[in-house]
């Protein structure tokens, strides 16, 4: 199922390498530095929402289960009943 999804998508890159190489040289710069552009904005997205990022709890191995509170983490819950992982 999966070969002939990675064989079209090797033909599109392929493709595009083959269309970018015969572009003139300032086109394939510009092209690059529109990319890394983008690339900047993403990563200056991704790291303005992660600032709303709450960690989870420090959960306790079962041999923490014992020294919880002056371990500072929290006692894992039961699983509900009939609730499989």
């Amino acid at each position: 199922m999966i070969g002939p999804v990675v064989q079209t998508d090797a033909a599109v890159a392929r493709g595009l390498g083959s269309a970018i190489g015969m572009l003139p040289p300032q086109v394939k710069l510009a092209l690059l530095v529109l990319a890394l552009l983008v690339g900047m904005v993403a990563c200056s997205a991704a790291w303005a929402d992660y600032k709303q990022y709450v960690p989870s709890p420090n959960v306790c191995r079962a041999d923490q289960v014992a020294r919880a509170a002056q371990l500072g983490c929290v006692v894992p819950q039961q699983v509900p009943a009939g609730w499989q992982r």
